[in-house]
């Protein structure tokens, strides 16, 4: 499994995917709730965060030197102590896993499938996401390159298709709240999805040409931000931001709303399957890296033995981790960033700084070695 490798382009393709993922669905209602009509605003800010977490990621990318974050992690801190901090970082990407699984489950038995049971749902979902990890990261690659010109084609679609029904003075007045709850509703979008890319950090190394990858990772986050901030513009434009704050998936009944000369109507399905492949690839990500990850913490050679207990795992704590949506969007608003904040940026940040010291002390050692030219 570890010969597999992915292009920068396949790379820059899953964080676009990964950073649309469910956030499309979730991250308008909280937005509009605190930051009303600036939502738009916000989630710039926001991107323009992400973008610099990018460059912090992409720093310790190039101090791992070709080994994820958990072989670069064990390497620097030793088996003991790196394995105490691996614990808490694989735990995170596991109970992410379980949370995007949670998001769309309940997004379908709510809007598409009422009367199927969720964990009907969990299971037939996760069967794909099982194999798409069995078949390994060169397989989710070449997906990600197959179905994206879709997702960008529908999104065209989707926006060309409401611009009649935009209202500008949905935007007015900016900053008619003043800048505080722009700020504030930032951080929603900062610990949902962007301070989730530390995940990326097990993928990283199997990506041809670093310094290509370094670009395409950047790129892809900016994309990824820009289409969310688009989405949440149109909620915004045609919804109104109270309608958007009440609504628990906005950009759905935005979709509701596509009517083309009276008779192209009920196209919204079409937009759930998009949103469904993009939630697939983020929770198809999140699951490979989790299984990767567990697989070296525990010395094991292939992770592919681990795939259907975890995945169980999974399924039970997508249904035990909330009890409904309403404690969901508290969770997300109160405590998600926090938590996220010390996983994707407290704990890489650790190990960064002990990979830097760590190669500043072999170049000395090295150079120090190194015999000196001997005088004619």
């Amino acid at each position: 499994m570890d010969n597999q490798t992915i292009s920068p382009r396949q790379f820059m393709f899953l964080v676009i995917l990964f950073i649309v993922g469910s956030s499309i669905l979730i991250v308008p209602t909280p937005l509009a709730a605190g930051a009303k009509n600036d939502a738009w605003i916000a989630i710039s800010l926001s991107v323009a965060v992400g973008v610099l977490l990018v460059f912090f990621y992409n720093q310790i990318a190039k101090l791992m030197k070709g080994q994820t974050f958990v072989q670069a992690t064990i390497s620097v801190f030793g088996n003991w102590f790196g394995r105490v901090i691996l614990f808490f970082y694989l735990s995170f990407l596991y109970v992410l896993a379980s949370l995007v699984l949670r998001n769309i489950g309940d997004f379908m038995t709510t809007l598409i499938i009422p009367e199927t049971p969720l964990q009907f749902t969990h299971i037939l979902f996760l069967l794909v996401v099982i194999w798409g990890a069995y078949l390994g990261i060169e397989a989710i690659g070449r997906s990600a390159e197959m179905f994206m010109p879709w997702v960008v084609l529908l999104l065209i679609f989707f926006t060309i298709s409401l611009s009649p029904q935009i209202k500008i003075e949905n935007l007015q007045p900016i900053f008619g709240n003043g800048i505080t709850p722009v700020l504030s509703s930032s951080m929603v979008v900062i610990g949902t999805p962007l301070l989730e890319l530390v995940t990326f950090l097990m993928i990283i190394p199997y990506v041809k040409e670093e310094k290509t990858t370094r670009k395409a990772w950047l790129l892809g986050t900016f994309i990824g931000g820009a289409i969310l901030t688009l989405i949440t513009l149109l909620c915004i434009l045609i919804l109104g931001s109270d309608l958007t704050a009440l609504n628990t998936y906005p950009s759905y009944k935005v979709a509701q709303k596509i009517n083309i000369a009276g008779f192209l109507e009920g196209v919204e399905i079409f937009v759930a399957i998009i949103w469904m492949l993009t939630i697939f690839f983020k929770l198809t990500i999140l699951f490979y890296s989790s299984t990767v990850g567990i697989a070296q913490f525990l010395t094991m050679d292939d992770h592919r033995p681990l795939l259907l207990p975890l995945g169980m795992g999974v399924i039970v704590l997508s249904i035990i981790a909330y009890p409904d949506v309403a404690y969901f969007e508290s969770f997300v608003g109160e405590t998600w960033f926090s938590y996220a904040l010390t996983h994707g940026l407290l704990i890489p940040g650790i190990v960064g700084i002990a990979l830097l010291i760590k190669s500043s002390r072999e170049k000395k050692k090295n150079k120090s070695q190194t015999p000196s030219p001997s005088n004619s």
